[in-house]
């Protein structure tokens, strides 16, 4: 029995569903019927829902169904190959048809690091799955991170129309690939924890259909950017994972400093659905 249901059509003529109800086990929650009596009743196609549980209340978002579909690929290397990582990353849709991906490096390397890391991109991406805006929730984790630091780096993806805004607080550059043509998506900025106000630099851009993102933490630019770059630029398959793998394996390959570092890795392609569901 729900609490609360509301309808929106934004400014684009897309639609959104939210739904509180009292908190609910979600795997009682049969979430393809869900999706398929809602799109029966709105007369549009939904995707299943996005369902987050707060304090008492479980709230239920949908949105209709986008244009394009994500794959994706996640790969990491711990520092000396530790058990800990200080890098921590998120990736999800915001229920309103849009795809996220978060990477957090916290600083140093080793458990503390790994603690920064893990308490930035989570408070982050629960903030962001709860409903608040992105300068919002970036505003309350740098606050909970006061005389810690990490970094915090945001990809936002629109599914509808291919438009992509990136984030960045301290993080490095990401890549983009339309086609054989890779650019760097930059956007300078410090990291969150250091100020009493944070701020994220922002970077846009569009994709199409089968054009990628690149995002890396720090440990992978260690021998600059010129590598990696043609990495993405002759990279022929279709495999996000095994992108995200390669880069990984290749920057602990090219860094000859004799140092190692964490590394974390999110190759992001934008495809359309085979099927029609």
């Amino acid at each position: 029995i729900p609490i609360d249901v509301s309808c929106r059509i934004d400014r684009y003529n897309r639609m959104s569903v939210e739904i509180e109800t009292p908190t609910l086990d979600q795997k009682k929650i049969g979430r393809t019927k869900l999706a398929k009596e809602i799109s029966k009743v709105c007369g549009r196609r939904f995707e299943p829902p996005m369902i987050s549980i707060i304090k008492d209340r479980c709230r239920i978002q949908m949105s209709e169904k986008p244009v394009y579909r994500i794959q994706f690929g996640v790969a990491q290397h711990a520092c000396d190959n530790a058990q800990l990582c200080g890098d921590s990353y998120d990736c999800f849709t915001d229920g309103k048809g849009r795809f996220v991906a978060i990477i957090s490096d916290g600083m140093g390397t080793g458990g503390r690091a790994a603690v920064d890391g893990a308490m930035a991109s989570n408070i982050m991406g629960n903030l962001v799955k709860a409903g608040l805006g992105f300068d919002c929730a970036l505003k309350i984790v740098n606050s909970a991170m006061q005389v810690k630091s990490a970094t915090l780096d945001v990809a936002v993806l629109d599914l509808f129309n291919g438009s992509l805004s990136v984030m960045k607080a301290g993080a490095p550059m990401s890549f983009i690939k339309k086609g054989r043509n890779v650019e760097r998506l930059d956007a300078v900025s410090v990291p969150i924890g250091i100020l009493d106000e944070a701020k994220f630099a922002y970077a846009k851009s569009t994709l199409e259909e089968n054009n990628w993102l690149v995002m890396v933490s720090d440990g992978v630019l260690a021998a600059g950017d010129a590598w990696i770059m043609e990495c993405i630029e002759g990279w022929n398959e279709n495999s996000p994972q095994t992108l995200a793998e390669t880069i990984v394996e290749k920057a602990q390959v090219h860094r000859t400093d004799g140092h190692d570092d964490d590394i974390t890795v999110v190759a992001i392609q934008l495809r359309l659905p085979s099927i029609d569901l």
